[in-house]
């Protein structure tokens, strides 16, 4: 019974009254908590990242370049023993002319062979060694007595890298005179040849330029022997046949180089 004056009170409300501020206020802290957590993962990453900032700058770094720089070695770097069929084929046979009509004209052909190994023995002609051999090019170039005949060729290797540049002038002149009855003078062949590498490489700011062969003079018993020529170019092994063909017709009294 209650006692008058006293104002009734409610326990059970007043208890689920308090829950229920509870509740409210738990969920008030974790809302504010959360920003707060956040915030302080972000102050560590910060604090991280200006300690170790060149990690991020040596990734990015490894990350151009393995996309910029392919480090896979080509297919071919250089020729080797067995593809240099697979890199150039024969040139066509060039073979001289019989049908000279002026009595001045001689042909000079220059043979052009490329060797599958540099340790070869290829001093002088030989069928079965020159037969490995594969030639480049061949031509064959109609000149008069006196007068100048240039051959110039490019040859590129190494899936371009190297070029190689052969430079030939080559003038055919006749030693002493013309007597009747006798045979004809001797035949034979002045010339200058100079041979040049360029290379190109991707590391290189500037291609690389080389002198590998710079000769002159006179040669002799070309028309009836031939001359040959042996010359490399980083381990690439070349020959340069010279020959010399001259019309049937009795040689004029010119273009001859005074008497021995």
């Amino acid at each position: 019974m209650d006692e008058p004056g006293e104002i009734p009170t409610d326990v059970d409300a007043d208890a689920d009254a308090s829950c229920v501020m509870g509740d409210a206020c738990d969920g008030e802290a974790d809302a504010s908590a959360q920003p707060a957590a956040r915030h302080g993962r972000l102050r560590r990453a910060f604090a991280w990242s200006r300690r170790n900032g060149y990690l991020v700058v040596v990734a990015g770094a490894i990350l151009v370049v393995t996309r910029a720089i392919d480090f896979s070695p080509p297919p071919e770097v250089r020729v080797g023993k067995a593809n240099v069929a697979q890199l150039v084929g024969d040139a066509p046979t060039q073979e001289f002319s019989h049908e000279l009509s002026n009595p001045q004209a001689v042909q000079v052909r220059a043979t052009l062979r490329l060797y599958p190994d540099d340790q070869l023995q290829v001093g002088a002609p030989d069928p079965d060694t020159d037969a490995v051999g594969k030639v480049l090019s061949q031509p064959v170039v109609t000149t008069i007595l006196g007068m100048n005949a240039t051959v110039d060729q490019t040859v590129r290797l190494e899936a371009g890298e190297l070029e190689i540049a052969l430079s030939l002038d080559a003038t055919p002149r006749l030693v002493g005179t013309a007597k009747r009855g006798q045979p004809a003078p001797e035949l034979v062949l002045e010339h200058e040849l100079t041979v040049r590498s360029r290379r190109d490489s991707w590391w290189r700011t500037r291609p690389s330029e080389r002198v590998h062969l710079d000769q002159r003079g006179f040669l002799g018993k070309v028309e009836e022997h031939g001359h040959r020529i042996v010359f490399t170019v980083d381990e690439h092994l070349f020959s340069l046949d010279l020959e010399i063909h001259r019309s049937a017709a009795p040689p004029p009294s010119l273009a001859r180089t005074k008497d021995p």
